[in-house]
């Protein structure tokens, strides 16, 4: 396929500006939407497309979105902005999901898993990530690529770490840290818009290197320095003990976010590779300055 023009919906994030870089490397015709000035396209999706927006636009990559804050402010720039988006564009989308969304009881995760059975277990970000691919689903061709854990130059912590407890940090259990690069994630994004495909599809996005969080806290210049192990089955047994108390619970005393954080699980890349795609950065390389 020949240069595609394609928007890139928050353009000026820490996702966007690499999905723009990659996608004019590869030839591509990029139209930058932002919600602050200085994009092709300003506007606030969550109050509507701006008319004109999509004029000939080939493919969306949809990249805007909230990681943080409260509940009511998540589902209106994850949901509601993608909504309102996906009903105004009639040519393909590429969404840039979260592998969060799986079932948090998962041992392996792959485009098989389905979506958590128990979002009031989860965090707000991710209940309103499950939403997002339901709204984002408006009849056109779409493809959901679930992101692993991004980082890169800038963004080197992610919640499968640990958590901090005072002067400690808690380094809890062994599972593999979904981690993806957002080099590698923008690559993925851009190949994923230059394919012809129809109806709902889904493609993991997670790194071939997926250290523990051992290896990664060695591995992590400015680590914390002082680290104390704490086995799994040890705080899977506290909030097994818990769960009577459901919702209510801390994040990690919710088994289904313990599990997903901190758990004994795996990931699978092999349909990502299978769109042509191969890697551009690894760990550990990719954590030096």
């Amino acid at each position: 396929m020949g240069a595609l023009t394609l928007l890139v919906t928050g353009a000026d994030g820490f996702l966007g500006r690499a999905v723009v870089r990659a996608a004019m490397a590869r030839g591509h015709v990029v139209r930058r939407l932002t919600r602050r000035p200085g994009g092709d396209v300003v506007a606030d999706l969550a109050d509507g497309v701006p008319a004109g927006a999509l004029d000939g636009v080939d493919r969306v990559i949809h990249c805007a979105g909230r990681l943080t804050g409260d509940a009511a402010a998540l589902m209106r720039d994850n949901v509601t902005a993608t909504r309102n988006l996906a009903q105004a564009a009639s040519v393909p989308m590429v969404l840039a999901g979260s592998v969060a969304v799986c079932d948090g009881m998962a041992a392996h995760v792959d485009e098989e898993t389905p979506p958590d059975p128990r979002p009031d277990l989860r965090d707000a970000y991710t209940r309103a990530k499950i939403a997002q691919e339901v709204a984002a689903d408006a009849g056109q061709p779409l493809r959901i690529l679930r992101l692993g854990a991004l980082w890169g130059p800038g963004r080197l912590w992610n919640a499968h770490l640990g958590v901090r407890a005072g002067p400690l940090f808690l380094r809890i259990g062994r599972g593999e840290i979904p981690l993806a690069h957002v080099d590698n994630a923008a690559l993925a994004l851009v190949i994923a818009a230059e394919g012809d495909w129809q109806g709902r599809e889904l493609v993991h996005v997670v790194d071939d290197i997926r250290p523990d969080a051992r290896r990664y806290l060695a591995a992590l210049p400015a680590a914390p320095r002082l680290i104390l192990p704490v086995p799994f089955a040890l705080v899977d047994t506290l909030a097994r003990l818990a769960a009577p108390f459901g919702p209510r619970l801390p994040g990690l005393l919710r088994r289904p976010t313990l599990h997903a954080r901190m758990g004994p699980r795996t990931y699978a890349n092999a349909r990502l590779h299978a769109l042509g795609w191969a890697p551009v950065a690894s760990f550990p390389e990719g954590l030096i300055p």
